[in-house]
């Protein structure tokens, strides 16, 4: 006080001395806009933007201008805010504006305006900021005259002598400081600020020249006593990618990211004040070693330190060159994008523009079977880009020293300012510097341990989804049985040694655990417990199933339930503390701030707890007694989010981490810390079954893959137990169970499945396998099929396809029936059951077979003195479609003899010789997988045919549906077939004699459909813009030639077939940029089926999409399908089965179409009737069910114009639909129908199919002779017309003929044709015109008549007979008896003949057939038979009309008594039935256990 009285004496002084008048308070200012009143010594300083803030008071008030602003101005405008520390407490943060920022001091008060028709004086009450009612005398700055003035009255402020003030401005809006004074504090316009400096006013009462008065900088603000608890746990894992036999690692990527995330992220947090708890899996942590002690090679590494020529490439195969140049690429995007200036590495540019050279020279987004397609680098090329790979797979800053200085690295950082022409030397160099170097991993997370600033915690050893080990087996909605066991040993010794080798590697034993993706169950508690582990992380969703001390479901929406750690008691016994991640800031972190500067993200993590702790508050609670979990995986998220572009999250850490040691009302701390102030927990009663994905354990388990996954594990886990059994003391087993238990880990079966989809699942199979071989090996036992490597070429047939055959069912082998079939040898010797050889060929509907081996008649003559005395002979189908073993339900081995059949077979057809009629005709019985149950393979009867669906007398013949085994157009299939002898017709009760051909059959059928059109609807050009203002993300990957148009559709149409539906959409503009297999790159297309009133239609549109159907359109059917084959599947609203089965997605470049054919078994059959909503989105590999999120702003991968997600439970509720396929407008009414704020979606509707129109579909060439051809078309409505033939080399000469049309499928000859010429042929009906087909007539008149053959005919009991007979060439068909027609068909179209006639009188019958083929040859044939079934002659029974009547009458008298006896006798036999089952019933109970009571 004594120097500032000295200070003002010295300055009134000195102004008297010179003469100069300075303007001092107080001073009386009238609010009117005008500043002619305010003196210079007002002002205080003048920001960049020319914002002038002046100031000063008099005995009632205390005076402000700002000049410079129009606060009703969308560009200009903003909101004013003056904050006020006036006495000791107040609030360190300002009133939460869109963001609540950090004051330099506790404030009391505060003033806001937001325009002239709002502004408030706030008051700060002790717990929040509450409106005062005092009316504040303002003038407020507008177009015209920018001045506001303000009077705020002393008594608002609290009659202060002394007081401290600071000022700012904000966007409306976003809420970011766009100016502040004193001009010191931040104004970043970048998110909440942290205000560093005041002005301060020492006596009110003391004259004051305004502009003097000094700007203090307040320093860093205490904690508050009231401070919010946070707990930030990063979990660090990797899968188990060693393959124990091999000493290998399968994939690199523990290496690969050990010296960067794993090092940035403790680095980085070291040098401030804020805690975390980083979860170590075990298995990571063996890895990390390993690699570090035995250098041990990997997949890339082997590669690279093989021998390698100066001037040439390594020697490797051209495979492995190709698949090492893709994957060179796999790393984050900064990495090629490093600018020589202005950017954070810039010193990394020499090194970064030679990778980015390299990368434009390259192909991307290959596959497996696409990755031959890129062209190979040079040598040079070659060996620069392996060493920049393995060079950027160390940090930047942790190779200069930054975190450690024992870390800097002269050589590395030499390697990284050079601009390529590396030498071998350099790569040896780089890689063995990164095997040492990860010896400093782990010491990094020890000795923060050690300082206190970090909890480290474990996971079981494997990272397994403990829930799931401990159950009972399990059905889920693939409704496929995984019968095991629980194994909660397995979960002890995943525990057990986790727990040791954490110990060994990092000197304690831990008390905090992250489960296996945040899996957990009332089972698991107690072996977790067990281990000594006192707390544990999982996801708010499982707080939400969970059960409190009373049995309620407890709400996680309310703050005080989730901000606080749980107690739950296992089922049987233990006692573990649960903390539950706050879902929706966590994922903030994952999935948006990677989109956001490092300021304005930090700035939401803050926002976003304060405003929790204001809730505690609210709730009158204390937030120092609770606790906030931030749980995430601590590697991911920083190279495969948007951070790849923002040098790997470094700078976001940076600012996060400094930024809360520094906020006053956030403490972070450590679960473990936090629990040790012994606050007392609520209690679970039963903790939620689940994980943190959706809060199920459906990403594990539940589809198909993944159930296969697990039978396999399941099998081989019982012959390893089986084994231990027999032979204890086998060197391998504890290789085995190693392998075992490495094979339960979760990474297998999160890849399994349609859910999850990595682009390279395969490699994920592939290492699954190794890891279930490795238990079968360990041991010596022989490896199950789908273990082995069996997939081979398909066997090449001796004849090949050529065409559609139709073979008559009888067992003999007629000439030319089977022409067109592929024809197999049987080279191996079955004995008395020998194959010789087999044909298979198809029609439009059936497969058939022919097996010429022995028959029984030579069995007869050749009987059997065994006890396997009964015949089989069976067929095997292949899994229609199947590429390798990876089929759920399917078999492996033959039936009888267990041999490898070489293919997942799921039909079984096998000939019934026990329905063997006399003329050769028999059954067939279908026989179909379920995969294996023990140590079976089951096999279940599922239909058999009518009698002649197969045959034998000289051959076994076959005529099998496809539907009956799985086919449809395009499908391809194996097939074996196996003869047998058994003793029984039970499995395993035979032995096999033959398995021909040794390689399997392929049949693959040709594309016969014939497509009728239902609908073609033309949709809004230019509508891609989803609710109005959507727009596309910067990446230059959707650039297109016009600026546009990828998700535009222009026209759908959909159309059937007998077997499929399709859904042609045309788009305005495709590219396949990225390579995907399906032919296009940048679409996600989704088709929800309402197939009319069901009690299971759903409205929630599958995940990702961010929208619902309208109820009245509710779905029953959903089609999902992208570029990529993963992605693509159809969902089943009444199960929730998913499967890719019966989809097939393409897309075509050329013609910028995408089409979706999808079976009837799929989508129902009914294909016309059904509603449809049609979807097109931006398709996204890594995002939620395959869409790219559509945001406020537009980023990198992302699109603008749509809203972020809900601040309060994080749900984006803006569509990430583009465009809606629909017949009018309403696409941007409906998708604009969402609000964020109210939890709403937006509800869309599609289109309803037209009445069908008339078409030709068709319309094929059937057979011509020397002057006439033969046509057959179908119509989708009766009608007649025209078939016109044009020469082709003389268009003068047309040939017309009429047709009349008396149902759908029509025939006609067309005649007068001229011999050996050409024709250009089509139909008309009404005013359509069919396609064009060029035929041509014969040259040579044909003057030989067909063969007619096999006429037979076959008696029925009720007295119908079938007629049947084949001809050598198609032939049109005329049938008499006894000399009287009773069929003719005109038409030369088919070869195999029959018949049915009406029932025939007893009595001899003469048959004539007669037969001709297209140029009228004909032949003929005569067969005598009689029938002799008691059935009276015909006309015999036709007197006359009322005898007939009258006879009917007394019949259905008689009949009418004697049901009505045999009933009334029925009813009673049931009745004494019942009364002596009771009596009987009554008998065997005591008077005391009277179930009827």
């Amino acid at each position: 006080m004594r120097s500032k009285a000295l200070l003002l004496v010295c300055l009134i002084f000195f102004q008297a001395f010179l003469g100069i008048a300075f303007a001092s308070t107080p001073e009386t200012i009238e609010i009117d806009g005008d500043l002619s009143e305010w003196s210079e010594d007002t002002l205080l300083q003048t920001n960049s933007n020319g914002v002038e803030f002046s100031v000063t008071w008099d005995s009632e008030n205390l005076y402000f201008s700002w000049n410079g602003t129009d606060w009703g101005s969308n560009i200009e405008g903003a909101d004013l805010f003056i904050y006020f520390n006036t006495s000791l407490g107040g609030s360190v943060l300002s009133k939460d504006w869109n963001f609540a920022h950090t004051l330099p001091f506790a404030a009391d008060y505060g003033f806001v305006l937001e325009d002239s028709n709002y502004n408030r004086m706030i008051t700060f009450d002790g717990t929040s900021w509450e409106d005062q009612t005092t009316v504040i005398e303002a003038y407020t700055g507008w177009a015209d005259n920018k001045v506001t003035e303000l009077s705020i009255p002393w008594s608002s402020i609290g009659n202060p002598t002394s007081f401290q003030f600071m000022v700012y401005s904000q966007w409306q809006d976003e809420g970011n400081v766009w100016a502040s004074f004193p001009i010191e504090n931040p104004s970043s316009s970048n998110g909440a600020e942290t205000f560093t400096h005041v002005w301060y006013v020492d006596d009110v009462n003391e004259p004051t020249i305004p502009s003097s008065l000094p700007i203090i900088e307040t320093g860093e603000i205490e904690k508050v006593d009231d401070a919010l608890n946070l707990a930030i746990v990063f979990h660090q894992h990797q899968p188990y990618y060693k393959n124990k036999l091999t000493n290998t690692y399968e994939m690199p990527w523990v290496r690969v990211h050990s010296m960067t995330e794993y090092v940035d992220s403790p680095g980085i947090l070291a040098d401030t004040g804020t805690k975390v708890t980083y979860n170590l899996v075990p298995s990571f942590i063996e890895q990390l070693v390993d690699y570090n002690l035995n250098e041990t090679l990997d997949v890339h590494t082997d590669i690279a330190k093989r021998p390698w020529p100066e001037g040439g490439y390594p020697n490797a195969t051209e495979l492995e060159l190709h698949t090492m140049q893709f994957q060179s690429f796999w790393n984050s995007g900064w990495v090629y994008n490093v600018s020589e200036t202005d950017h954070i590495q810039s010193w990394l540019y020499p090194s970064s523009s030679r990778y980015s050279e390299l990368y434009d020279k390259t192909l991307h987004n290959l596959k497996p079977n696409t990755i031959m397609d890129d062209e190979l680098l040079s040598p040079q090329e070659f060996l620069d880009l392996q060493v920049l790979w393995y060079l950027y797979q160390f940090s930047p800053d942790y190779v200069q020293g930054d975190y450690n200085s024992s870390h800097l690295d002269q050589g590395l950082i030499d390697l990284f300012m050079q601009n390529g022409q590396y030498t071998h030397s350099d790569l040896m160099y780089v890689i063995d510097t990164q095997h040492q170097h990860m010896a400093n991993v782990l010491p990094m997370y020890s000795e923060l341990a050690a300082k206190g600033q970090i909890e480290l915690t474990t996971t079981p050893y494997y990272h397994p989804i403990m829930p799931l080990l401990m159950m009972d087996g399990w059905t889920m909605e693939d409704g496929i049985r995984v019968n095991k066991e629980a194994w909660p040993t397995d979960v002890q010794q995943h525990l057990v040694t986790g727990m040791d080798f954490f110990e060994q590697e990092l000197g304690f034993r831990p008390t905090g655990m992250w489960p296996s993706e945040q899996a957990v169950s009332p089972d698991m508690v107690q072996p977790v417990s067990d281990v000594g582990i006192e707390w544990m992380v999982t996801d708010e969703e499982l707080l939400k199933q969970s059960t409190d001390s009373n049995g309620d479901y407890i709400d996680v929406e309310d703050i005080t339930n989730l901000a606080t750690p749980w107690m739950s008691t296992g089922v049987d016994g233990g006692e573990v503390a649960v903390i539950f991640r706050d879902r929706v800031i966590s994922d903030r972190i994952a999935f948006q701030y990677g989109k956001m500067t490092p300021q304005a993200a930090v700035s939401d993590f803050i926002s976003y707890l304060d405003n929790v702790r204001q809730q505690l508050i609210d709730a009158g609670e204390d937030p120092s007694e609770h606790l906030l979990t931030v749980a995430l995986d601590g590697e991911n998220w920083m190279f495969m989010s948007e951070f790849q572009h923002a040098d790997n999250a470094r700078p976001f850490m940076q600012e996060w981490y400094s930024r809360l040691a520094a906020h006053p009302t956030i403490v972070t701390t450590t679960p473990s810390e936090f629990l040790e102030k012994n606050t007392t927990l609520p209690e679970i009663q039963t903790i939620g079954t689940g994980s943190w994905i959706d809060g199920t354990l459906r990403t594990w388990a539940g589809e198909a893959e993944e159930s296969l996954a697990w039978q396999r594990l399941v099998e081989a886990r019982n012959s390893l137990v089986d084994f231990e059994e027999d032979f204890p003391n086998h060197p391998g087993l504890d290789n085995a169970w190693e392998s075992l238990y490495i094979a339960e880990g979760s990474d297998w079966y999160w890849w399994y499945g349609l859910d999850q989809d990595s682009g390279y699942d395969e490699n994920w199979d592939v290492l699954f396998k190794v890891h279930l071989s490795n238990i079968y090996r360990s041991i010596n036992l022989e490896l199950p099929p789908y273990l082995q490597d069996l997939w081979t070429g398909a066997a090449t047939p001796e004849v090949p396809y050529g065409g559609i055959i139709e073979p008559m069912i009888d067992g003999l082998a007629l000439p030319g029936e089977w022409d067109g079939a592929a024809k197999y040898e049987a080279p191996v010797d079955g004995d008395d059951f020998d194959i010789d050889e087999f044909y298979i060929g198809y029609d439009s509907s059936n497969v058939f077979l022919r097996v010429d081996a022995d028959t029984p008649t030579d069995f007869n003559e050749n009987p059997r003195d065994s006890a396997n005395d009964l015949p089989d002979l069976a067929i095997y189908f292949m899994q229609p479609n199947a590429i390798n073993f990876n089929e759920v339900e399917t078999n492996f081995r033959t039936y009888y003899g267990n041999q490898i059949l070489g293919f997942p077979a799921k039909y079984m057809v096998a000939f019934d010789f026990n329905n063997l009629r006399d003329d050769g005709s028999a059954k067939w019985i279908l026989f179909t997988a379920k995969g294996k149950s023990g140590d079976k393979e089951q096999w279940v009867q599922t239909k058999s045919s009518t009698l002649g669906g197969c045959a034998v007398q000289d051959v076994y013949e076959f005529k099998i549906p496809w539907s009956e085994i799985g086919l449809s157009p395009r499908y391809s299939t194996r097939v074996k077939v196996v003869s047998s002898w058994a003793s029984e017709l039970t499995y395993g009760n035979g032995i096999e004699m033959e398995m021909a051909p040794p390689a399997p059959s392929e049949l693959i059928l040709p594309d016969l459909e014939e497509w009728v059109t239902l609908l073609e609807l033309d949709d809004a050009i230019g509508d891609e813009t989803g609710d109005g203002d959507y727009v596309y993300p910067l990446a230059s990957d959707f650039e297109t030639p016009n600026g546009g148009g990828l998700w535009d559709a222009t026209k759908l149409t959909v159309r059937q077939s007998a077997w499929n539906a399709q859904f042609i959409l045309e788009m305005d503009e495709m590219t396949d940029i990225w390579g995907l297999s399906n032919g296009f790159s940048h679409q996600i297309v989704q088709i929800y089926v309402d197939q009319g009133e069901t009690t299971y239609g759903k409205t929630e549109m599958l995940i990702g999409a961010n929208a619902e159907i309208h109820p009245d359109w509710a779905w029953e059917v959903a089609i999902s399908g992208t570029g990529e084959p993963g992605a693509v599947m159809g969902v089943q609203a009444d199960t929730g089965s998913t499967s890719a089965r019966g989809i097939e997605v393409k897309g075509d470049v050329n013609t910028n179409t995408i089409t979706f054919t999808i079976s009837k078994g799929v989508i129902g059959e009914d294909v016309q009737n059904y509603r449809y909503v049609v979807v097109i989105g931006s398709q996204d590999g890594f995002g939620t069910g395959k869409w790219r999120d559509v945001d406020l702003t537009p980023s990198t991968w992302t699109l603008g114009g749509g809203s972020d997600p809900a601040e309060d439970d994080g749900i984006d509720y803006d569509p990430n639909i583009i465009d809606i396929i629909l017949e009018g407008d309403g696409q941007q009414e409906m998708l604009s129908s969402y609000d964020v704020e109210g939890h709403i979606f937006a509800q869309l509707t599609g289109f309803e199919m037209p009445e069908l129109a008339q078409q030709i579909y068709g319309f094929k060439f059937v057979s011509s002779t020397d002057n006439s051809a033969l046509f057959e078309w179908s119509t989708t409505r009766n009608g007649s017309g025209t078939i016109d033939c044009v020469e082709a080399d003389n268009s003068a000469n047309t040939i017309s003929q009429s047709w009349e049309g008396t149902g759908l499928t029509h025939t006609s000859t067309i005649t007068n044709l001229l011999p050996g010429t050409e024709y250009d042929c089509q139909v008309s009906v009404e005013d359509l015109i069919s396609e064009n087909i060029r035929i041509s007539t014969s040259a040579i008149v044909d003057e030989t008549a067909p063969d007619l053959l096999n006429l037979e005919v076959e008696i029925y009991e009720d007295g119908r007979v079938k007629i049947s007979w084949y001809t050598s060439e198609k032939s049109t068909e005329l049938i008499k008896l006894n000399d009287e027609i009773i069929f003719e068909y005109n038409f030369a179209t088919k070869k195999n003949h029959e018949y049915i006639t009406e029932p025939l009188s007893d009595g001899d019958w003469t048959l004539e057939v007669i037969s001709a083929d297209a140029s009228e040859n004909s032949n003929s044939s005569i067969l005598e038979f009689v029938v002799s079934l008691g059935i009276i002659d015909v006309e015999d029974d036709q007197q006359n009309e009322n005898n007939a009547n009258e006879t009917s009458t007394n019949i259905e008298e008689k009949s009418s008594e004697f049901s009505s006896t045999i009933i009334q006798i029925g009813i009673l036999i049931v009745v004494l039935l019942i009364l002596v089952a009771f009596i009987r019933v009554r008998q065997n109970e005591s008077d005391d256990d009277d179930i009827w009571s």
